[in-house]
């Protein structure tokens, strides 16, 4: 069995070993076996795969650079998801506050912000024009097929309250299949945001 000192050794001996980078089940696993108290998230699977591409990361072994090029990549990885954190929350009260930016007729249901179900909490529950439910999930990034099957989740829990269920998918963008797969699924729209910026002068 081998010995790791870092994630990012780990990571290296995983790719040069398959020559690519292996995927997110087999390299969790291995992370989890190997350092069991790794805060390890999809989002630093994504960095270290992007930091292979652009070659951010050498397949060498350089031992005396691992652990400082590991602090580095932890950082980053911090601020990266405070960001999105911060993004994701400005963009849930914006939408929650302007609905008919989304729909004209949207109105918010009662205790319609982060509504509670039985399988986690959806985002915005709105109310439209002819009583029916609409389920609004919001994603600061790319939407992904993960994302259809959150809101379809939501959608089907939601059902048994009303016949009329819709959903909507908020993001900055979206994966080929995820704009494929709401092309079949009439009861979904997509949505894509645009950041602007606003600039007032303190002093």
């Amino acid at each position: 069995m081998n010995h790791y000192s870092s994630i990012k050794e780990l990571v290296i001996d995983c790719y040069n070993a398959e020559g690519k980078m292996p995927s997110y089940t087999k390299l969790t696993a291995l992370v989890r076996k190997h350092f069991p108290n790794s805060k390890w998230k999809e989002t630093h699977y994504a960095w270290y795969k992007s930091a292979f591409n652009t070659g951010k990361i050498s397949t060498g072994t350089d031992a005396d650079n691992i652990q400082e090029r590991e602090n580095d990549i932890e950082e980053t990885l911090n601020d990266s998801l405070e960001s999105r954190v911060s993004l994701e929350r400005d963009l849930h009260n914006y939408v929650a506050n302007k609905l008919d930016a989304i729909e004209t007729g949207l109105k918010l249901h009662d205790r319609g912000i982060e509504y509670k179900t039985e399988i986690g909490r959806i985002d915005i529950l709105a109310i439209d024009n002819a009583d029916g439910f609409v389920v609004i999930e919001l994603k600061a990034g790319k939407a992904n097929d993960r994302d259809i099957g959150q809101i379809l989740g939501y959608m089907g829990c939601m059902s048994g309250k009303k016949d009329d269920v819709r959903g909507i998918l908020v993001a900055a963008n979206f994966d080929d299949r995820v704009i494929f797969a709401a092309k079949s699924l009439p009861n979904i729209r997509l949505i894509k945001y645009k950041l602007n910026f606003d600039f007032d002068e303190v002093r």
